[in-house]
């Protein structure tokens, strides 16, 4: 395998490999060839082309060039993986890997189907993992359940990020970002000179600095008068320490950190659903309403009725009818009384012993490696879920939500215009409460701690890793959200989540004395016991109840035991080609929706089987890998947001089972000198087996069949990436390479299935359906520039630069009237100024 310079990967390579294999090949220019990037995805370094696992590894270089610094930044731009932001809540991620994911980013109760590890480090909650990271070596993405060396949680797959370490000589690198919607950035990193020499007195000390900001303007404008809305102000930075006592014994302490403040993205209001079971519209009843109320306008009768409520009225059917007018499709602006604002910190240690025994007689050569970690992270999240402005003037009219105008009708239709208890009773709620869809309120704090040994071994057949590994994590969220006011009434919402957790593990690969030793097989095994706990504190405060309000409290405790693992026979049919077949379970612990009172779910379990194929032609300038795939979910464990209690809140359910099966396919070529070529699909299809019923409240109750209706969620059922990245020219001032790279995802379903019920009976939603989307992302670099003993690398960059109008999530707010879309990032473009001494 030809090896070229660090630093010179190429791009395009690494940016189009989102397959069974590693993406990360970056093709070096001048040679034509393609290399492939060094992973430790099991515990030891190996080439991704010999890694017998779906995994993509994200260089560097390519980092850079496609603008990722966290998991949120990753969504649609590795084939396979898919995911939304947490409406209202920034840096709250979830992701989804071959079509599943972990529900609602925001929801702290929910553990992720898709295990996200920092240098090893297990991150626990989806809530603060979309936070950026101040400098990145590469990230690993693995796919397909991770049942042994990722055991926790990782059904899905897992994620690793593996920040850069120190060099141990001084080095300086600066990076500088100008962008439209007044965007800026600055990112510097340093490297420190190494203090004393390894084998003497206290050993060689390395160290390194690193720190970014962020900034950039509201991509929509606010016409209530408040900061517009999808800002970008944050902050990460970053220490680490490495420690040489001696030539076999190492620590490595870091200390990460992340901040943002910012307006979270619109969620703009795009239809309406059915006022009643048998569908009557919303906009149509309350105009039928409408007509009417002049009825009630005599001499005696309430003045409220033409003063308040009959101008309230116009103004609800003005903005409903401009916003069904409009429907789909991004808007400019939008309105909102209480402007959505995020503000998250997140912090994390971790201490790392490495110790090289050396031979260990029939052990063979033996690592042993320890993990220590310690993460916390705060969160605030307030303002509306929605871009309809509801506030009152002065004369107590505005836009009122439906539902309060409708009572207020038929309240006056019962008393013949004319004040009543009941009429007072409702404008006392909106005079005290609002008249509002949708108003978020939230704090949480979460900590986690974490231990684990390994010991990595080898001998001239056997390579080994053995670990022991422990977790504990506590939860506090406080919410106190108002949906549907005045009648979703007001309340808290508040609980204490601990987990607990302790998993042993080992995984072995052999290679037998047998086909000339071009079999290998591997094996691996991981027991986890987990204790989970929660105390539920609510308060329910219903619409017209006594102040004091209807505590309800519980305290509950589960455990759950699981044996998951996997076995992989690959074989390496030529020099250039190896073939494996990987049958793999994965496993997430149940517990319990802190969301939702006295909500319990069960553990989730999942089965794989994988037949796949890494190959390099052509003297290696072409790499063609893929893989065959299918699995069961067994009490799938899915999320819906309810309304049925007037506030808007996440579910979660197991769901029975779901079998599915897909493929993904890597093609990279590099054709000529300075030219890389790539293209890569993949496909996922199947649909649930078994789904839960959909019941009623009335006695007797009415139950609807749900299995034809739920659909798979989180993503696509075909993707396709096309890239090219192309040197134009080398001068002795400087190089000059182009890349551009193309995105094509058909439609999805952002939800299984969006439920509710009307008077007691059950009802089944309209799907929302996220668009077909094409999206180009090109970067026209000069690099190489030397500027004294560095270079300087000046880049022009734009993303989506078809101004494509997609949505990212959407929420069915079933009983609370709403159906709200967010949407992704319109054409942005910019200018890059780095340099590297």
């Amino acid at each position: 395998m030809l090896k070229f310079p660090r630093f010179r990967p190429r791009p395009l390579a690494l940016a189009l490999s989102p397959l069974i294999m590693s993406l990360g090949m970056a093709a070096q220019a001048q040679a034509v060839a393609l290399e492939e990037v060094i992973v430790t995805a099991q515990k030891r370094a190996e080439g991704s082309q010999d890694t017998p696992l779906s995994i993509t590894a994200l260089s560097e270089k390519v980092l850079e060039q496609r603008g990722i610094n966290s998991t949120s930044s990753m969504i649609g731009e590795v084939l396979g993986v898919g995911g939304f932001e947490a409406p209202g809540s920034r840096g709250a991620t979830s992701l989804s890997i071959r079509g599943f994911g972990g529900g609602s980013g925001a929801n702290l109760s929910t553990d992720p189907a898709v295990g996200i590890y920092m240098d090893g480090v297990y991150i626990g909650k989806m809530n603060g993992s979309g936070m950026d990271v101040a400098e990145l070596e590469r990230i690993e993405v693995l796919r397909g359940p991770q049942g042994t060396l990722y055991g926790r949680n990782s059904t899905a797959g897992a994620i690793n990020f593996i920040s850069k370490q120190p060099t141990g000589e001084f080095g300086f690198r600066a990076k500088g970002t100008l962008g439209n919607y007044d965007e800026r950035g600055l990112r510097l990193n340093t490297d420190l000179p190494a203090v004393g020499e390894v084998g003497e007195g206290l050993g060689r000390l390395s160290a390194s600095l690193g720190y970014q900001t962020r900034e950039r303007d509201p991509f929509y404008d606010n016409t209530s008068g408040g900061e517009g809305f999808d800002s970008i102000d944050r902050q990460a930075w970053r220490l680490a320490l490495k420690w040489e006592l001696t030539d076999s014994l190492t620590a490595d302490y870091a200390y990460d950190g992340s901040r943002l403040d910012e307006t979270s993205a619109m969620q703009q209001v795009v239809g309406f659903t059915p006022v009643t079971l048998d569908g009557s519209s919303r906009i149509e009843t309350l105009a039928q309403l409408r007509s009417f109320m002049p009825l009630l306008v005599y001499p005696g009768s309430d003045p409220r009725i033409s003063e308040r409520l009959i101008p309230s009225m116009d103004q609800t059917l003005a903005v409903y009818n401009e916003i069904e007018a409009q429907g789909p499709g991004r808007a400019d602006s939008g309105a909102a009384e209480n402007t959505p604002i995020a503000d998250n910190e997140v912090s994390g240690h971790a201490l790392t012993f490495t110790w090289d025994a050396g031979d260990m007689g029939a052990f063979g050569d033996v690592t042993f490696k320890s993990i220590t970690a310690y993460r916390e992270m705060d969160t605030y999240v307030f303002g509306d879920l929605d871009n309809i402005d509801s506030s009152l003037d002065a004369n107590g009219v505005g836009a009122m939500n439906d539902l309060i105008l409708l009572q207020l009708g038929s309240a006056y239709f019962g008393s013949g215009g004319q004040p009543s208890p009941t009429v007072d009773f409702f404008w006392n709620g909106v005079d005290t409460i609002g008249a509002y869809h949708s108003k978020q309120d939230t704090r949480s704090e979460y900590e986690q701690f974490s231990q684990e040994f390994n010991i990595i071994g080898a001998t001239d057949r056997l390579d080994y890793v053995l670990g022991l590994y422990y977790f504990d994590d506590e939860a506090i969220y406080d919410r106190q959200a108002v949906f549907l006011a005045p009648l979703g009434g007001t309340g808290t919402q508040q609980y204490d989540y601990t987990t607990e957790s302790l998993a042993v593990f080992g995984q072995a690969t052999w290679v037998p004395p047998v086909l000339e030793e071009r079999l290998s097989v591997t094996a691996g095994l991981r027991y986890t016991e987990e204790d989970k706990a929660i105390s539920y504190d609510y308060l329910n405060r219903p619409f017209g109840a006594p102040s004091a309000g209807i505590p309800a409290q519980a305290d509950l405790q589960e455990n759950f035991y699981n044996l998951s693992g996997s076995f992989t026979a690959a074989y390496q049919v030529t020099d250039g080609m190896n073939a494996f077949l990987r049958y793999a379970t994965g496993y997430r612990s149940g517990g319990f929706n802190g969301e939702v009172f006295a909500n319990p779910f069960e553990e989730e379990t999942m089965e794989q089987w994988e037949l796949g194929i890494k190959s390099d032609w052509w003297d290696n300038r072409l790499r063609v890998n893929g893989s065959l795939y299918t699995f069961v979910y067994e009490d799938l464990q899915t999320s819906q947001i309810k309304t049925d209690s007037g506030t808007a809140t996440s579910v979660i359910a197991n769901a029975g089972e779901a079998d599915r099966w897909g493929g993904e396919l890597e093609i990279l070529v590099a054709p000529i000198e300075d030219l890389v070529l790539g293209l890569n699909y993949a496909y996922v299809t199947g649909d649930f087996e078994k789904f839960p019923e959909l019941c009623g409240t009335n006695v007797p109750q009415t139950c609807l069949s749900t299995v034809e209706s739920a659909k798979r969620g989180s993503s696509p059922g075909n993707q396709l990436t096309a890239s090219a990245d192309y040197v134009f020219a080398r001068t002795s001032f400087g190089d000059i390479r182009g890349y551009v790279q193309a995105n094509w995802q058909e439609e999805w379903y952002e939800s299984a299935l969006w439920t509710g019920s009307y008077n007691g009976e059950p009802y089944i939603y309209d799907h929302l359906v996220m668009d077909e989307r094409t999206l180009v992302n090109a970067r026209l670099s000069l690099e190489n520039v030397k500027a004294g003993d560095g270079t300087v690398t000046v880049s022009l960059w734009g993303k989506n630069l078809t101004d494509n109008d997609y949505p990212t999530f959407g929420i069915n707010f079933g009983a609370l009237g709403i159906i709200t879309e967010q949407y992704g990032a319109p054409r942005t473009y910019g200018l890059d100024i780095s340099y590297e001494y």
